[in-house]
């Protein structure tokens, strides 16, 4: 070992041995990390998309819920109504022809007594509360006042504190006469004055309750379903337990009682407890140990749905996500180990001729590895005088490590500015696609408090920023002011065009003129001051919500689609002028249709009918009204969404061409 060439081989031995050896252990660790990372991702992606198919189903029940509740309302109100109604004939009755009272009250008891109906009860009871006519003869004399309700307050405390209303009181109670079974009934009653009698109407709603738990068990299929067609490693499982530990749902039903009963050997306590237990939104998952699973650490990731009380999670042995990783890192300990050996031969027979210089280059190329080439540094004076000293490879070498590096540095200073203006230009085209979307009304429904009109509007931009608009906004009570358009171009200068279109409309239309005098005002605006000659296609108009009329100009946009109740739909082609934009002093003809209850108003721009597929097919007018012809009874937002579905797959892969903007008015009636 005295010669230098055993002595270089020997320190190329030992560099390509460290190396190698840091390359495995970071490569082990980092694509362990990696894989780890990825499977987090993935876990959580699939949560995410379990808890959302959970939202769904559990909002659908909610809905029900409320639709049955307000269908059973509705029923008790009118069934109320009629017998108020009764009640007001006879007593009238009695006063006109001088009959004593209690023929007409004793007529009204006997008629409640026989009113029998699959739709729930009628009664009559007195102050007291105590039942003195019911359409169940057997409820006659059950006092009532003491039932509770919802809000844990007898019907005698909600009649009480409802003494001010002139309207019936309605509420679910639990319904408990003495000898039967309790159950949850849905009341309406009001007070009758002239004679101290309290009316009633009541229905029983635990049907409601039976078909929302039906419902929570076609979930929990869905999820069983779901979970049997996702594969989580080799022995990983999804799983789907509630607050009271019961495994509502798991990917392989024999895990199902194990994973029930497994402890958590590293704490000691049940397992389910400590995934409740467990940070909510640990970005790593939990990782723990488990007797009944044969896989050493295992790494869970959970999610909590709190409506349902229900946890979601994912588990996997942490060795089967990392096995990938020590496959690549033992297929790249194969592939180090090849390297060296042909390293440590070729060296051998080199470094007979490369002795002090070569060292030197090649302490300065292991240098060069950590050198920041962006930053400013002295030049290596000892390489170059390498380069001018020797003429042999050595010297070329020297010579080509120092173009190198000059290359590099200035190739990376060339890659570091270019990469700063694309970020910067991305960033600030990033900015201004959130600003022009933050313009637009995009909160739906935009008025919850109303039932009188249903609109929904979407807007998907071709590149970054569109010259698309939509909007719509009450001029007061009773007008619904609204527009859609589509600038001419595409990029920063349409979108700069739409904002200050809309902005336009918004102005004038506040004024609360004629539809075609803001258009009026918008183009004179727009002509007077436009040097590249933009233009848009523009529609605005304003609909009476007591009557259904709308009142609009149309300046060059696509004709719109009237929903109609007693014929086909059809393209309203009527138009009140050229495009906005072109030239000033243009006067807008004003035109006008009216909705009935019920009926829609479908708008859109060009880029929904121009869609191309991979063909260079157009989706056409015919198309969209086909499409919107077969959804007219259906609400605005069902109606956008399929026909954006359609259009994406009728373009297929084709990328879109231009921005599609869609917005839909249905009257409802006052």
């Amino acid at each position: 070992m005295k010669s230098l060439q055993s002595k270089i081989i020997l320190l190329i031995v030992f560099i390509m041995l460290v190396t190698g050896g840091i390359i495995i252990f970071i490569s082990n660790k980092e694509i362990g990390d990696a894989m780890l990372t990825q499977q987090n991702t993935l876990s959580k992606h699939v949560l995410s998309l379990t808890e959302l198919n959970i939202k769904g189903g559990y909002h659908n029940l909610i809905i029900d819920k409320i639709d049955s509740v307000t269908r059973y309302k509705d029923t008790l109100r009118t069934r109320l109504s009629l017998i108020l109604e009764m009640i007001d004939r006879q007593n009238a009755y009695n006063l006109i022809h001088g009959l004593p009272e209690a023929n007409g009250q004793k007529f009204i008891l006997n008629w409640i007594a026989g009113s029998k109906t699959t739709l729930g009860h009628a009664f009559v009871a007195d102050e007291n509360l105590t039942i003195l006519s019911h359409s169940d003869a057997a409820l006659k004399g059950v006092r009532i006042a003491g039932f509770k309700g919802m809000k844990h307050k007898t019907i005698a405390e909600a009649l009480a504190s409802e003494t001010a209303m002139s309207g019936p009181l309605i509420n679910v109670v639990n319904w408990e006469p003495p000898g039967r079974n309790p159950s949850k009934v849905l009341i309406c009653i009001q007070r009758f004055p002239s004679w101290n009698w309290i009316i009633g109407t009541v229905v029983n709603i635990d049907d409601i309750e039976v078909e929302a738990r039906r419902k929570l068990d076609n979930i929990v299929k869905t999820l069983e379903k779901t979970f049997k067609e996702i594969r989580i490693a080799d022995t990983g499982f999804a799983f789907v337990f509630d607050r009271d530990f019961n495994v509502l749902a798991i990917s392989d039903e024999n895990m199902s009682d194990p994973f029930r009963k497994a402890l958590n050997t590293r704490t000691g306590k049940p397992l389910l407890q400590d995934l409740v237990d467990s940070p909510a939104g640990k970005a790593s998952g939990i990782t723990y140990e488990s007797k009944r699973f044969g896989s050493g650490e295992m790494i869970a990731y959970v999610s909590y749905f709190k409506p349902l009380g229900w946890h979601i999670g994912i588990t996997v042995p942490t060795a089967e996500i990392k096995r990938p990783a020590m496959q690549i890192v033992s297929k790249q300990s194969i592939f180090i180990g090849l390297i060296l050996l042909g390293a440590v031969l070729l060296t051998a027979w080199l470094v007979s001729r490369m002795s002090r210089p070569l060292n030197i280059l090649a302490d300065r190329v292991k240098d060069f590895s950590q050198t920041d080439l962006s930053q400013d540094e002295d030049e290596d004076v000892y390489i170059q005088s390498l380069a001018e000293t020797y003429k042999d490879e050595v010297g070329r070498l020297a010579d080509a490590f120092v173009f190198m590096k000059k290359e590099l540095k200035e190739n990376i200073k060339q890659l570091l500015d270019t990469t700063a203006k694309n970020e910067r230009i991305q960033g600030e085209l990033n900015i201004a696609k959130d600003i022009q979307l933050g313009l637009l009304p995009k909160i739906f429904p935009p008025f919850p408090d109303r039932d009188d009109v249903d609109i929904y509007a979407s807007l998907e931009p071709a590149k970054e920023v569109g010259g698309d608009l939509y909007d719509f906004f009450f001029i007061d009570e009773k007008k619904l002011c609204f527009t859609i358009g589509d600038v001419s171009g595409k990029g920063v200068p349409a979108a700069l065009m739409m904002a200050i279109t809309k902005t336009l409309i918004k102005t004038s239309a506040s004024k609360n003129i004629s539809p075609a005098d803001v258009m009026t005002e918008v183009n004179d605006a727009i002509s007077i001051d436009n040097p590249q000659s933009m233009f848009v296609t523009l529609m605005i108009g304003v609909l009476d919500i007591e009557t259904g009329q709308i009142t609009y100009a149309n300046g060059g946009h696509n004709p719109p689609i009237h929903l109609c109740s007693d014929k086909d739909p059809y393209y309203v082609k009527a138009s009140s002028g050229p495009l906005v934009g072109i030239m000033d002093g243009v006067p807008y003809g004003e035109l006008s249709l009216t909705l009935k209850p019920g009926e829609g108003l479908f708008m859109y721009t060009d880029g929904i009918t121009e869609a191309q597929n991979p063909a260079k097919e157009f989706y056409s007018e015919e198309v969209l009204l086909e499409k919107v012809s077969g959804m007219r009874q259906s609400a605005a937002k069902a109606v956008i969404q399929s026909v954006n579905a359609d259009v994406n797959g009728f373009a297929d892969v084709e990328p879109q061409f231009d921005d599609m903007t869609m917005l839909m008015i249905t009257y409802r009636g006052c």
